[in-house]
């Protein structure tokens, strides 16, 4: 190699490994902020919802079983609570609700008069009805439910279905010390909740059918 050569190579050399360290180093930095904006995105998508419960988007629906086998259907127009829920993970679910039994409405107010009244659930003394509970893996809510001055454990089946989701479940009426008319008045009450999803709800930064 002539000295020239040798004086131009000892030039470029340093500009090259420069532009190579700048673009290692350029890189480097690009994947950092990929990583992150995507640890971001990840985040935002599992924060966990929380949706209002209360009419008229949300129901609360009471069935009763005259004779134990004709449907009386009644609903509750005065309730509150929370639904709060992983969209990335529905088993990871949590929902409160307080129901004022007065509000019973019902297409014949002969029936309601008897839901509300001393014989059934008798909300002269007992005003509200009280459920908290959490989902399970096995895709059913499990709780206690505080009703007629009673509170004993009660599941509900949930059904995840499009835009909104529903928990029903049924009980003996007499496990909540209602045993007034078992026959007139059947001996199972079936409860369903109904709440939608689609545009409800706000995220928050702590974790969160058949007649």
């Amino acid at each position: 190699m002539t000295y020239p050569r040798m004086m131009k190579a000892m030039v470029t050399a340093p500009r090259r490994i420069a532009s190579s360290t700048h673009v290692a180093v350029v890189r480097a930095a690009l994947t950092l902020a990929a990583l992150l904006f995507a640890g971001i995105a990840c985040s935002a998508e599992a924060a966990p919802r929380r949706i209002p419960l209360g009419p008229p988007d949300s129901e609360v629906w009471f069935r009763a079983y005259g004779l134990g086998l004709l449907p009386i259907d009644a609903r509750f127009d005065r309730f509150e609570g929370w639904l709060t829920y992983d969209p990335d993970d529905r088993a990871s679910c949590r929902v409160e609700l307080r129901v004022q039994v007065a509000s019973l409405v019902s297409d014949d107010p002969s029936v309601r008069g008897t839901v509300v009244g001393p014989d059934f659930m008798d909300a002269a003394s007992f005003p509200i009805l009280s459920y908290a509970g959490n989902c399970r893996a096995q895709g059913d809510l499990e709780g206690m439910l505080a009703m007629h001055g009673v509170t004993r454990p009660f599941a509900l089946s949930i059904d995840w279905s499009g835009e909104r989701v529903a928990a029903e479940g049924r009980l003996a009426r007499a496990d909540w010390g209602m045993t007034a008319m078992p026959l007139l008045g059947g001996r199972t009450v079936r409860i369903r909740v109904t709440v939608p999803l689609a545009g409800g709800g706000k995220q928050v930064s702590h974790p969160a059918s058949a007649p």
